[in-house]
């Protein structure tokens, strides 16, 4: 007799037990003896049954030919944080750093920071928060696959998924529908960044197949933005042009133009500008650049960014996202040291533009393929009507005018 059976029978018993008592004819001793043996006979009966179910599944599995490989056995001797990290640390940190993406002192210092949080307690001896926060790094480096870095760290294809897993979880920031016009799928990551290659806002997870304004209008970042809930500075009054002008993002042609949000003028039927407008889009392009630069950065230095990988979705968002803070880490910490000491973001990595305002590419462009030089694409633009959100939608108009007055104003010998 199945579970529901045997509860139908017990349920039955106390609904009659109490119907009896009220009519002041209660059960007989040797009624509920019999009923009672009635259901500890059926409960046996499917006990017995389960048992002899497990029985036979388990003389169907085939013996574990061993708990631990052979090849994993050695792991404190063999394995690459045992052998190799200390021998990089200590002699050549430049290796260390190639290996990591990041120096000792720095690799120190997140293991302090993350190490209450990986920490596993086991029976046995469980691997260490320092070896954990390694095959991460290393993962997140060279973009490896979870077997090679198996057979480096001598750990299994298992622990490796999930150390990485957990690990990217815990760094501090936090289908057919993600296939994208490359003809690949993928994981769109948005993010605002700051004139020193920062990372300021960063939001991923949206689908790869999604165009830029959608993305931009259905992320957080976009939803405050809309809502003027980002307490942005006040307006700033400029005695050149006598005009107050407002502080303003920057981004390419497929963003909506807002009064907050600026992007450049479209050319006519003849692909002309007049010359305050291209002197504006001149001007817009060269801070675009820094956007630009900060994804190229992050790319050149995590290769895992560059190629394929064959992971969840939540893990997709977890290995972008921690990229981004372990980006933003190496760039605070090198804030304050001489350039020429700085081993993340060294002289000559970032483009530059020289006296005569020539541009002179960044090394970063050497390490990243030409198709994927440029995150400034074109795609189907979705503009947003200013007037849905209570705003004059000749003003943001205004305000694009208003800067395109000021640079023809205040130009710089080059442009």
């Amino acid at each position: 007799m199945s579970r529901p059976h045997i509860r139908k029978l017990v349920r039955y018993y106390c609904l009659r037990d109490a119907e009896l008592n009220r009519k002041g004819r209660p059960f007989t001793e040797e009624e509920e003896r019999y009923i009672k043996r009635i259901i500890a006979y059926n409960l046996c009966r499917r006990l017995r049954s389960h048992a002899r179910q497990h029985a036979r599944l388990a003389s169907r599995r085939q013996p574990r030919r061993w708990h631990v490989r052979p090849i994993f056995q050695d792991r404190e001797i063999y394995g690459a944080w045992f052998s190799l990290v200390p021998v990089m640390r200590e002699s050549d940190p430049d290796e260390f750093f190639r290996f990591f993406r990041m120096t000792p002192d720095c690799f120190d210092w997140l293991l302090q920071q993350v190490e209450p949080f990986i920490t596993k307690k086991s029976n046995r001896k469980s691997i260490s928060a320092g070896e954990r926060l390694a095959i991460t790094l290393r993962y997140l480096a060279s973009g490896d696959s979870q077997s090679s870095l198996s057979y480096l760290f001598r750990l299994s294809n298992q622990t490796i998924s999930k150390i990485v897993t957990e690990t990217t979880a815990k760094f501090p920031m936090r289908g057919s529908e993600f296939y994208n016009y490359k003809g690949t799928h993928s994981i769109i990551l948005f993010a605002v960044a700051d004139a020193k290659y920062r990372f300021i806002v960063a939001d991923a997870g949206a689908k790869g197949r999604e165009a830029d304004s959608g993305v931009f209008d259905r992320s957080t970042f976009g939803n405050l933005f809309y809502s003027h809930s980002l307490r942005l500075p006040p307006l700033v009054y400029h005695e050149t042009i006598d005009s107050l002008l407002p502080f303003v993002f920057v981004g390419d042609d497929a963003f909506p133009l807002n009064e907050h949000l600026m992007k450049p003028y479209e050319p006519d039927e003849r692909d002309e500008l007049p010359v305050e407008r291209a002197v504006f889009n001149y001007r817009l392009s060269r801070a675009r650049r820094v956007v630009e630069n900060t994804f190229g950065i992050l790319s050149a230095r995590f290769r895992i960014l560059r190629r394929s990988a064959i992971v969840s979705e939540t893990l997709g968002q977890n290995i972008i996202l921690s990229t981004c803070a372990l980006h933003n880490l190496h760039l605070m910490r090198e804030d304050g040291i001489p350039p020429k000491q700085r081993v993340y973001l060294p002289p000559g990595f970032a483009d530059t533009f020289r006296a005569n305002g020539k541009l002179k590419a960044g090394r970063w462009r050497n390490k990243v393929p030409s198709l994927e030089r440029t995150i400034f694409r074109r795609f189907v633009r979705q503009e947003i009507p200013t007037a849905a959100w209570g705003v004059n939608p000749l003003y943001p108009m205004l305000v694009r005018e208003d800067f395109a007055e000021l640079f023809i104003a205040h130009p710089v010998p080059w442009q």
